[in-house]
């Protein structure tokens, strides 16, 4: 499949363009983009990375009607959660349509689903997954809903990852009403250990 992948947010900025001394209070660096298009480029996936998407609305539904062109799938990272800076819930909607947005999982709840109308093609649709801007939240979303999609639209039987059941070595008292994904390491009982915070 043919994926645009693009992240949005005015705080982002690219290792190496500026070091960390010199970033303006609120910058981050844009960490998503790599992982994230490795992780396609491993799926077997031709990438076009249309970098960072300024915090407007405008720049936002120009970079999704730009990405519907020529793709299959547009991913992109952030600007999916409620902020007056998020634009992505609106901008998939003026361009087409949002058929799922937020799910009950931590972490990864601002997880989006639709389609972006195909430009230049009538009745055509590219499809659309946003995913949060949290480097980790990001990736288990992309494990858990990206991966099985793609793997779908190469026309692959199986796509989900292999489930493998341990023991947990640990107490999880404070169990949240979402399905939580816990990052964990096995110990030398063969069971598993949470990682610190």
């Amino acid at each position: 499949p043919k994926v645009a992948l693009f992240s949005t947010g005015d705080e982002l900025v690219m290792p190496g363009d500026i070091a960390p001394a010199d970033m303006r209070q609120g910058a981050i660096y844009n960490s998503n983009r790599f992982f994230l298009r490795a992780l396609l480029l491993r799926l077997g996936c031709e990438v076009s990375d249309l970098g960072i998407v300024p915090d407007t609305l405008e720049a936002t539904r120009d970079a999704l009607r730009r990405a519907s062109k020529d793709h299959d799938l547009i991913i992109t990272s952030g600007g999916v959660s409620v902020g007056e800076e998020d634009h992505i819930k609106p901008a998939v909607t003026a361009e087409g349509r949002l058929d799922m947005w937020q799910i009950a999982i931590k972490p990864g709840k601002p997880l989006a689903f639709g389609a972006v109308k195909k430009q230049g093609a009538e009745h055509l649709e590219t499809w659309f997954m946003g995913l949060p801007g949290n480097p980790v939240s990001s990736f288990v979303t992309f494990l858990l809903f990206v991966r099985p999609f793609i793997a779908k639209l190469q026309g692959r039987l199986h796509a989900n990852a292999p489930v493998i059941k341990m023991r947990a070595d640990f107490d999880w008292p404070k169990a949240d009403r979402r399905n939580e994904f816990l990052r964990v390491r096995i110990n030398a009982q063969g069971g598993l250990d949470l990682f610190p915070n």
